[in-house]
């Protein structure tokens, strides 16, 4: 599997820390509560360092496209109960998760590719686990527009991104059986983090 990552993967936290402050981050951690005894999925967590304070807690699977982001999460969440993959995600049988956290990961992936992984979520999560989701929304302002641009832009060149725009997050959980439960936001919207779980009867 090509590391689309490995160029930008030892500058990729300094330069979101520069562009964003700590509210990435805080948009990730923000619903996280008592971890003891629960099954976390991570899809997409990147190096894992926003994570780093949470990892003695952290028990589960861990799963990165990026070779390279995917070295430094082993290294920032050595502490941790985590088993690394890289690979896309993929459910198996036996294996099943309080909660999947997705975060800035949806918003690198087109419809179907979210579609197809929210259909494998479905067969791994216990029927009252939840999703939490983190990413950038549609900006409010024209700075945040100007920004996203530009960030939409570097990465399709830089890393091979295949989205020249946002998901409808909403209307594609939705679509799937997924009912939002809470949500909250950050740099004026700009930012949202979301908690789903499964409707009733799906």
């Amino acid at each position: 599997m090509k590391d689309n990552y490995s160029f930008l993967t030892p500058f990729y936290n300094p330069l979101t820390k520069l562009i964003f402050g700590e509210q990435l981050m805080l948009a990730k951690r923000c619903f996280g509560s008592n971890f003891t005894g629960k099954k976390i999925l991570i899809i997409g967590g990147g190096d894992g360092l926003d994570y780093q304070v949470l990892q003695e807690n952290l028990s589960g699977e861990y799963w990165e496209i990026s070779q390279s982001m995917l070295n430094r999460a082993k290294v920032n969440l050595g502490k941790s109960d985590l088993s690394f993959h890289l690979d896309f995600f993929q459910a198996k049988e036996g294996k099943v998760f309080d909660e999947v956290w997705l975060h800035f990961v949806l918003d690198t992936m087109l419809d179907k590719e979210i579609e197809s992984l929210l259909g494998e979520i479905r067969k791994s999560l216990k029927p009252e686990g939840k999703i939490y989701l983190a990413d950038f929304f549609v900006p409010k302002n024209t700075l945040h527009r100007i920004i996203h641009q530009a960030m939409i832009s570097f990465f399709r060149l830089v890393t091979k991104h295949k989205r020249a725009n946002l998901p409808d997050y909403e209307q594609i959980l939705g679509s799937e059986g997924w009912v939002k439960t809470s949500e909250k936001e950050f740099m004026e919207g700009w930012v949202k983090a979301q908690e789903w779980k499964l409707e009733t009867g799906i």
